[in-house]
């Protein structure tokens, strides 16, 4: 734990030096592989946070829900509120996993609505941040998904 709490401090550092010293030159603009770096650097960052963030989930289910709804939230902030493809895809998700246990099914929708809100209190307009932030999320979703497929995971 310690040793990602070093390294998430260290990503932010990296992440904060770069744009200050952009900022001391801004007559100077950064080249491509800069760029890339710097996006690099940002992405890894996201995906440290989200991870860091998944670990306090109960299960793997509960993981992808929050997942959901934390991509549901910045597809209609960048697409508009009519936008539902993560809504969707997460209903039936929780349709399936909750097979008519009502119990089950709200703790599923309190994990998707926690996502949700999470990432509204981070995001309030589109952004280059966001799209990080999205591909942090759907590498996340992968990894879940894959996880879920095991057919030697822990129930």
């Amino acid at each position: 734990m310690l040793n990602r709490l070093v390294m998430l401090t260290l990503s932010l550092l990296l992440l904060a030096a770069p744009v200050a010293a952009q900022d001391a030159e801004a007559e100077k603009p950064l080249t491509d592989s800069q760029k890339r770096a710097l996006a690099l650097k940002a992405r890894e960052a996201a995906e440290l946070r989200i991870e860091n963030d998944m670990v306090t989930m109960t299960n793997l289910v509960e993981a992808l829900a929050k997942n959901l709804g934390q991509i549901h939230y910045l597809r209609t902030l960048c697409f508009g509120q009519n936008d539902q493809k993560w809504r969707d895809l997460g209903q039936q998700m929780m349709d399936t996993e909750s097979d008519g246990d009502a119990d089950r099914r709200r703790q599923l929708v309190r994990a998707f609505n926690a996502g949700y809100y999470q990432e509204k209190e981070r995001h309030t307009t589109c952004s280059n941040k966001v799209s990080i932030d999205v591909a942090a999320l759907a590498e996340n979703g992968r990894h879940i998904s894959t996880m879920l497929g095991d057919p030697y995971r822990e129930r």
